[in-house]
């Protein structure tokens, strides 16, 4: 929703609260807003109708909760869906290309699980294990309602094998999956750094003892 439809959302929710004989605080209103701004004003105002349809809930006035589930579904159904969107691109698109998904919070994932290329190679027997990984990681995040930082695209093979032997500067393009729009949103979004940087602790130490071969040398001279 937009700034503009704050009004009429409030108009919405006041109507909807008055069905329940109950009404209306700043406070709430600003709660619901804030909650279910990220959707559309058509979309929010049906899952008022299907929440007051309910024949488990709806003889209770909605909470930002129910009305997020109705929309969204359960984290867990999120998973699966996000699962879903992946297992088809490993399937169709594979190893060699990178990828950027409409959902940043894929990247975050997949990512965290150790990347775009090592899923599409994982094993078939091995797909299920990941699957629930992939759910479990995925719906921790929604439930917390967090998004941290995620890369715009997830490196294939093909863009690895390019910054590998120094041909950074040839950008290949990523396939979209999924709604265009929002995937292009997360590719001009995304940072190039990932949100955890992970250093093999032998690089370290060489690192450090060259520094202190220079060090040495110096003293020397």
């Amino acid at each position: 929703m937009q700034s503009s439809d704050r009004k009429r959302f409030a108009e919405v929710l006041t109507e909807v609260m008055a069905y329940y004989g109950k009404e209306v605080s700043p406070f709430q209103l600003d709660v619901f807003w804030q909650g279910l701004k990220s959707h559309e004003f058509e979309d929010v105002s049906r899952a008022f109708t299907l929440h007051a349809k309910d024949p488990d809930h709806g003889q209770f006035a909605p909470k930002l909760a129910d009305i997020t589930r109705m929309l969204e579904g359960s984290t867990a159904t999120q998973g699966m869906r996000a699962w879903a969107k992946v297992d088809r691109a490993v399937r169709s698109v594979g190893a060699n290309r990178s990828v950027t998904f409409d959902d940043p919070l894929i990247h975050v994932v997949i990512v965290e699980m150790g990347g775009w290329i090592p899923l599409c190679r994982s094993q078939e027997d091995e797909m299920p294990f990941k699957a629930r990984e992939f759910e479990r990681r995925y719906a921790a995040y929604r439930l917390r309602r967090e998004m941290p930082a995620f890369p715009p695209r997830l490196i294939g093979e093909n863009e690895a094998n390019n910054k590998l032997n120094g041909f950074e500067h040839y950008i290949i393009q990523p396939v979209l999956i999924g709604d265009v729009e929002k995937a292009n949103r997360v590719l001009e979004r995304g940072k190039a750094t990932p949100s955890l940087r992970i250093t093999d602790s032998k690089a370290v130490v060489a690192q450090a003892f060259a520094r202190l071969v220079d060090q040495r040398r110096g003293d020397a001279a």
